[in-house]
């Protein structure tokens, strides 16, 4: 069994102090949301998001994906420099801790019925964590509904669509957590 440090050192190895920052911060979400349950696995910067999402949790090889966009220069130009100070942390951080919690129910168990997102085990853990970083959302499992013969996944009155939960937590912060501070 790989150790956190081994794995932190070919993060390191491979994606610089972009790497370290992923691994450290894997550690502090591990201990903050999930009890440090979560068992440590590799994480990689992709350069092609996967299916237009900015991370993946690969639950066959315990592996997080994190997409190289996440990673950009502050003021525009030609060139992006793959360095820390051009991180978009708390847009990271909130991806890091989306795949974690797809990490988390793999690790304890799964879910049952539904998909990875729409399941009971999945919208829990949202409504959970939404408390701990105090945003005011509520989630819950969307049921299909035939409306003019098609399929839809209307969410209840105050409730976060199903589009929201597949992007939390970041689906729910306003565009200023991310682009209106100081790095």
């Amino acid at each position: 069994m790989t150790t956190f440090d081994d794995l932190k050192i070919s993060g390191v190895e491979m994606f610089g102090a972009v790497g370290a920052w992923a691994y450290d911060q894997w550690c502090l979400l591990n201990e903050s949301y999930f009890d440090a349950k979560n068992t440590p696995g590799a994480i990689d910067w992709v350069s092609a998001n996967h299916n237009g999402s900015l991370g993946c949790y690969v639950s066959a090889e315990n592996r997080i994906f994190l997409f190289k966009g996440l990673v950009r220069p502050r003021y525009p130009t030609s060139m992006a420099k793959w360095c820390l100070e051009n991180l978009n942390k708390r847009l990271a951080s909130d991806v890091l801790l989306h795949e974690m919690i797809h990490q988390n129910i793999y690790q304890t168990g799964g879910w049952e019925g539904g998909t990875s997102h729409n399941n009971e085990r999945f919208v829990g853990e949202v409504n959970r964590i939404a408390k701990l970083l105090n945003l005011n959302v509520t989630a819950k499992v969307t049921n299909p509904n035939k409306i003019d013969d098609k399929l839809v996944r209307p969410a209840e009155p105050g409730c976060l669509t199903l589009a929201e939960i597949c992007y939390f937590p970041y689906s729910t912060r306003p565009y200023e957590y991310y682009y209106g501070h100081v790095r």
